[in-house]
């Protein structure tokens, strides 16, 4: 059992709203093309430094937080600046003193593994409440004459605060890398990313069905106690093999990839603040959340809110 809580979220849509219509004449194919492909009908991009992105979901997120912050985690795949990264200008903008920073980079599962370490961290006493941040400026990495990646990747931030609870809550992880297949998805420093769609897809709906299976068994809890899995939003069409294997009821499966596109560690927070807003969740809830991609890396948790 654990003693962390989600006590506040936030996220961050640009503004710069780019849709299929603009990409289905751009490479001309056929009208509905994209949305049958992938599930996306737009997707936004920015033209602020990756810093601010992280800044404005951090303020929603921070916005009736009493308690101080004493670590920032944030991932991410497509960071400015090595030094001071990312959870430093954070740290800056908020002025916040006595404080642990770090950026994960771990893939498009980034998120699993910063929101797993601030656990880590509370539960050993280092830390009580944590700001952990998932961030993506992807149109910097875009290949725009690469109709595969520039369809599904977008911009966006989301953010949550995590802190010690004195109610125990259930909480677990299993986070397996494979560094041997980490080819089939790749971004070599400033140069655009490069995805093997086919292989990626059969990895997607193999390892993560595989991942949340051990993570149930291990914990003896059936799929019928969980009230939603929580993935990062891929495209659509994983996403429903997903559901299928793992024989999830319709709805259970949370999807807001149609609205926002693929943005890789933002994925998971930005979903997390959707539904915290729209009151999808509820205390004592049973969820998992599942991130996979780029490493390879495949992370799931489950957490009782």
């Amino acid at each position: 059992m654990s003693n962390i809580q989600i006590i506040s979220s936030g996220k961050y849509i640009p503004e710069i709203k780019i849709t299929n219509e603009e990409l289905e004449k751009k490479y001309q194919v056929e009208e509905n093309y994209i949305l049958k492909r992938t599930g996306i009908k737009q997707r936004y991009y920015t033209n602020e430094e990756i810093e601010q992105l992280a800044i404005k979901a951090s303020k929603e997120a921070l916005h009736n937080v009493k308690e101080k912050i004493d670590l920032i985690i944030v991932a991410s795949i497509s960071g400015r600046c090595q030094m001071p990264s990312i959870s430093y200008e954070l740290q800056k903008y908020f002025d916040i003193k006595n404080c642990m920073c770090m950026d994960i980079l771990a893939g498009c599962a980034g998120f699993i593994n910063a929101l797993d370490i601030a656990k880590l961290y509370i539960d050993s006493g280092r830390a009580n409440t944590a700001l952990v941040v998932g961030v993506e400026k992807l149109s910097t990495h875009l290949d725009i004459n690469d109709i595969n990646t520039e369809i599904l990747l977008a911009d966006g931030a989301g953010a949550i605060v995590i802190k010690k609870s004195n109610d125990d809550k259930l909480y677990d992880s299993y986070i397996e890398s494979k560094g041997q297949k980490g080819e089939i998805l790749t971004c070599v420093n400033n140069e655009k990313i490069y995805m093997d769609g086919k292989e990626i897809y059969k990895y997607a709906v193999t390892d993560t069905v595989k991942n949340i299976t051990k993570l149930l068994e291990k914990n003896e809890i059936a799929m019928e106690e969980i009230t939603y899995v929580i993935p990062h939003q891929s495209n659509s069409r994983i996403l429903s093999s997903m559901a299928t294997k793992l024989k999830l009821p319709s709805g259970k499966m949370y999807s807001n990839v149609e609205e926002y596109g693929n943005t890789f560690c933002a994925s998971i927070p930005i979903a997390l603040d959707d539904m915290f807003k729209q009151n999808k969740l509820k205390e004592n809830d049973k969820v998992i959340l599942i991130g996979y991609g780029g490493g390879l890396n495949t992370g799931s948790i489950l957490l009782e809110l």
